[in-house]
């Protein structure tokens, strides 16, 4: 993540513009893990310390850092979406992806608008004569991983013909990274290789120490979440939902409600099991395309990680940075907006965007969109 931040540090682009960035940049690695929760833990902290250094405000570095990867669940080959067409005979992945693609596209955009809204310095782009240069240097140094995730790619497909995909993806992607970190902590030591397999192996040793604690802990919210989501689809108030209802606006206003509100206390994998049994047909018989309620439940519910009064995206991030951060950032901000950036900013840009995937292909018509 650093080296790639490094690529656009030259331009001297405004940090609003860097957190766009860096939410595109982790865009597919949450498609290949399922979820942003991962993600963030994973690279949560080089993402909000690389924003500060180039001097972005602590409150909009922490909700970048809430943000990171949360647009990249629709993209292929993300596990929900796997898990969606598993659930639902109505549709396929190759559709799902297809206007997941489009979905992330109007997310980056909104966040675009919102950055430019927000920003509080000039716009300055550096000349491409000063930039090109640092640029073509920091690409340079992406080579050796491109090499290696290539090499590694080749080794699959032509010893065990086994290509990175979604169902791989778990046994290839370990190998690529363990590669990654061998060739840093080799070149690292460079000349004495006693070292440097110590180096190595004690690398290992801490990355799947910090790994199994991660697994632990996301095993355990969704053990917890998965009986929630079982409560509540048996539970009398599912009764009270009508087989159909008589208007699909009234219908799609309820299940944007009902789906933020099972974000927020539901994990992604248990939401779409919850809203697979409780809500998909009911939206089917009301008139609203599979693909459509989809797509809107994939942003409600990752609206519902970044909303208030669970917020797991900002207790995660809260984790990763540390609560002195977090508390230096409660201290800064001149007006109200600016002092709960970190909320504000991660619920202006999912929740215009879940109004628009919501409500446009309502005022279009389902024969101009799917």
């Amino acid at each position: 993540a650093k080296r790639v931040f490094e690529v656009f540090k030259p331009w001297g682009l405004p940090p609003e513009i860097l957190a766009v960035v860096a939410v595109i940049m982790m865009g597919l690695p949450t498609a290949y893990s399922g979820a942003s929760g991962i993600i963030l833990l994973a690279v949560g902290a080089v993402i909000y310390e690389e924003l500060r250094r180039v001097g972005a405000r602590r409150q909009l570095a922490l909700a970048t850092t809430a943000m990171t990867g949360g647009a990249g669940v629709v993209l292929s080959p993300c596990i929900l979406i796997v898990m969606i067409s598993m659930l639902n005979k109505e549709v396929v992945t190759d559709e799902l992806f297809y206007w997941g693609k489009l979905v992330f596209g109007l997310t980056i955009f909104v966040f675009v608008v919102f950055a430019l809204i927000t920003n509080r310095g000039k716009f300055h782009v550096e000349s491409p004569k000063n930039a090109l240069k640092p640029t073509l240097n920091a690409l340079s140094r992406l080579i050796p991983y491109v090499g290696i995730s290539l090499g590694v790619g080749v080794i699959y497909a032509f010893a065990l013909n086994a290509y990175l995909d979604q169902f791989s993806a778990p046994i290839i992607l370990p190998v690529i990274l363990i590669a990654f970190l061998a060739y840093e902590k080799i070149v690292d030591v460079r000349h004495n290789d006693k070292r440097a397999m110590q180096k190595v192996g004690n690398a290992l040793t801490e990355s799947v120490s910090q790994a199994s604690t991660h697994i632990g802990a996301i095993l355990i919210f969704g053990c917890c979440s998965l009986p929630l989501a079982g409560v509540v689809e048996r539970s009398s108030s599912m009764m009270d939902i009508p087989e159909a209802f008589s208007s699909v606006w009234v219908a799609m206003c309820f299940f944007v409600v009902a789906m933020i509100l099972i974000g927020m206390f539901i994990d992604a994998i248990g939401a779409v099991a919850l809203i697979s049994g409780s809500f998909a047909a009911i939206a089917y018989n009301s008139g609203i395309h599979p693909i459509h309620f989809w797509m809107v439940a994939l942003v409600a519910v990752e609206l519902g990680y970044l909303s208030p009064p669970v917020a797991m995206n900002h207790l995660l991030t809260r984790q990763v940075v540390g609560e002195s951060e977090v508390e230096k950032a409660a201290l800064e901000g001149d007006s109200f907006w600016y002092r709960h950036e970190k909320i504000l900013l991660p619920i202006a840009v999912m929740g215009t965007t879940l109004v628009i995937v919501a409500f446009g292909p309502l005022i279009v018509g389902y024969e101009a969109s799917f």
